[in-house]
């Protein structure tokens, strides 16, 4: 006969297969409560499981991190990953605003340097006699425009130009350059004859008021297409470990919408102050 296994008393009391303890010595340990032990274990921190019970058998010595090259020593001698960006300043601020500018400022500037250079091809061409705009298709230069100019029209014509240098990307920058070149070759152009005529002070006052706000904006769509184009042959000539980060997405981001923004308020101030200071100090002249 054998005597009833009591779960207290793990010796068995008579000649039983050993492996009937083994398995109640299981069951009783599945149905001991989770804040409970097993017999000759330490108690421990309850296993991060599924069902939220548990112990954890787990090894007490610390799982060794795998080498990752992204990684970087912290203060206490550990190591975790840093994303590229992850020290970035927040894109929606003053801060996130003025690193975009600083990742874009050298293009912004051979932009600039591309248009100013172009002018003195406009004013050779103007002094050459050279009929610009006829051949372009136009019998005047303001058959360009329409006969009632508003503040509408100024936007969503520079507001497409703006475009059409960021895009100029997809053709490897060449849409870009050729606009730059024209509008300066076109500003050249104009500005001759009407300089002759009135004077350099109406130029600049006809230019100054709103162009301070137009011509970087513009120079920033062309910034961007020029810096994107450049991240790619750093990047394919492994001089860039990462192609493009989401923090400078965002970044871009920001400075298309504070560009576009620019270019409202620059349609604005040519058609309400510019004009208004043209009458004021030139009688009109401008209007």
């Amino acid at each position: 006969m054998v005597r009833a296994f009591d779960g207290r008393d793990k010796t068995p009391s008579g000649p039983v297969d050993g492996r009937f303890f083994r398995v109640a010595a299981v069951v009783q340990r599945m149905t001991d409560r989770p804040d409970d032990p097993p017999a000759g274990e330490q108690p421990t921190e309850p296993a991060d499981t599924d069902d939220g019970i548990g112990w954890s058998f787990d090894s007490d010595e610390p799982e060794t991190p795998s080498a990752d090259p992204d990684a970087t020593a912290g203060a206490d001698g550990t190591t975790e990953t840093e994303p590229p960006g992850h020290d970035d300043p927040p894109t929606l601020s003053v801060a996130g605003l003025a690193l975009a500018w600083r990742e874009h400022r050298r293009y912004v500037a051979f932009s600039a340097v591309l248009f100013l250079l172009s002018i003195p091809l406009g004013v050779a061409l103007q002094e050459a006699g050279f009929d610009l705009f006829g051949a372009m298709g136009f019998d005047s230069p303001s058959a360009m425009f329409p006969d009632d100019i508003t503040a509408v029209f100024i936007f969503l014509n520079n507001t497409r130009a703006f475009f059409v240098f960021v895009l100029g990307t997809l053709t490897g920058g060449i849409l870009t350059t050729i606009g730059l070149v024209f509008n300066g070759v076109l500003v050249g152009y104009v500005v001759t004859p009407v300089a002759a005529q009135e004077g350099y002070g109406f130029v600049l006052l006809a230019l100054l008021p709103h162009g301070v706000l137009e011509l970087p904006a513009l120079f920033v769509g062309a910034a961007i297409a020029y810096r994107f184009l450049g991240i790619i042959v750093l990047y394919v000539f492994d001089r860039r470990d990462h192609f493009y980060t989401r923090g400078e997405a965002k970044r871009t981001g920001l400075l298309v919408a504070v560009s576009v923004v620019a270019l409202a308020v620059a349609a604005a101030v040519e058609m309400h102050v510019t004009t208004w200071l043209l009458e004021q100090v030139y009688g009109g002249a401008g209007a």
